[in-house]
């Protein structure tokens, strides 16, 4: 195979591009305080804000160790940005929750996540969107097994 057919190298420079227009999508003052990630993470807390989320649920939900996720977890509390608690029953375990600092980012941090959703499917029928997502879960399915 040329290397110009790679799959992994398309996907490598399409990410690359990806993050950088995401990037610009969100504005310089929230690029200053939260970082892609963060902002991931904090769109994570947001969507599950009706249930108990642990650094091993942010592990698992973005596929990265532990020490990633405690090393990030850390800074954004740090910002401001998330509220550790423990639980009753168990000293290990600390929920995570959003400050209102944070809920105001996210708000955001989502305008911005709707218009590089529109820009990225644009001249996409919603069947080609569809095929795509499926596409792309085989994928994750493959690099998973």
């Amino acid at each position: 195979m040329r290397e110009i057919d790679s799959v992994g190298r398309e996907l490598k420079i399409l990410n690359n591009k990806l993050n950088r227009r995401a990037e610009a999508e969100i504005s310089s003052s929230l690029k200053q305080s939260v970082t892609e990630m963060q902002g991931r993470v904090i769109g994570f807390l947001y969507r599950n804000r009706d249930r108990s989320i642990f650094q091993r649920d942010v592990e698992a939900e973005f596929s990265i160790t532990r020490a990633t996720a405690s090393k990030m977890l850390s800074l954004m509390e740090r910002n401001g940005l998330v509220t550790r608690s423990g639980v009753p029953g168990d000293a290990r375990l600390k929920k995570l929750e959003l400050t209102e600092a944070a809920i105001r980012r996210f708000q955001e941090i989502h305008q911005g996540m709707v218009r590089f959703e529109q820009t990225l499917t644009r001249g996409f029928t919603a069947e080609e969107r569809k095929t795509l997502l499926e596409l792309l879960r085989k994928l994750e399915r493959n690099v998973d097994a």
